[in-house]
């Protein structure tokens, strides 16, 4: 036996379902012998309604052993129109499939491909192979100068701007509105400029007063006086 013939050997008990008696109905295990070892099977095959499943399945089977694979793809037209896809009709659709893949395998495969939802996205790893891409980050994108005015531009305070970052914009010459958005923000006093910021903000027009912000009252002693 050659490669392929094993393959499809293998994806037969796989892929095919197999018909068994205890599938069958109450009494249908009489034709199922009777079919199964009838020296000539065109006998039992005239006593199946035309028509239904039992019919169309059996028929198709014959045709199978008897390779008129043509003559199968007809009567499986009328059999889907008529029953639609039935478990039945999968079955001689697998078997159909497997059985003429050495006259037409592109197609087989594509039904097998499509039925077991088969997907081949795999790409061959070149070891060799020079990197296409970055292997390093532009410094110039992440710089906080660059990270700074996109944050200003996105927004008229700073908001663009979490709470870590504030230990450094204490020491950035901002205009008053951000100044005043800065100490609203503020939770600690262990800045060496506060006081400055403070009196710079409480001389600022629209100020609230001293106590208006919550850092107001975490000033030191020492920063008190210096505001005085």
């Amino acid at each position: 036996m050659n490669g392929w013939k094993k393959t499809l050997a293998c994806l037969f008990l796989v892929f095919s379902t197999s018909y068994s008696a205890s599938a069958a109905v109450p009494g249908e295990i009489d034709y199922v012998e009777d079919f199964a070892l009838a020296p000539d099977r065109t006998v039992p095959l005239q006593q199946l309604i035309p028509g239904t499943e039992d019919y169309y399945f059996y028929h198709c089977l014959h045709l199978q052993d008897t390779e008129q694979y043509d003559k199968v793809e007809q009567l499986l037209q009328d059999w889907i129109k008529r029953h639609n896809y039935t478990p039945r009709v999968r079955e001689i659709l697998n078997r159909q499939t497997l059985l003429t893949y050495a006259a037409n395998p592109q197609k087989s495969l594509d039904y097998l491909r499509q039925q077991l939802n088969l997907q081949f996205n795999h790409q061959r790893e070149r070891l060799d192979a020079k990197p296409n891409l970055p292997t390093t980050l532009d410094q110039k994108l992440i710089s906080r100068q660059t990270l700074t005015e996109r944050a200003m531009r996105q927004y008229q305070n700073l908001q663009g701007f979490e709470d870590p970052a504030l230990d450094w914009l204490v020491g950035v010459e901002l205009k008053p509105e951000l100044r005043r958005h800065l100490l609203q923000r503020l939770q600690r006093p262990d800045y060496p400029n506060l006081p400055k910021l403070v009196v710079d903000d409480l001389t600022f027009p629209n100020s609230g007063g001293f106590g208006s912000f919550g850092v107001h009252k975490l000033l030191l002693l020492a920063q008190l006086d210096e505001c005085l």
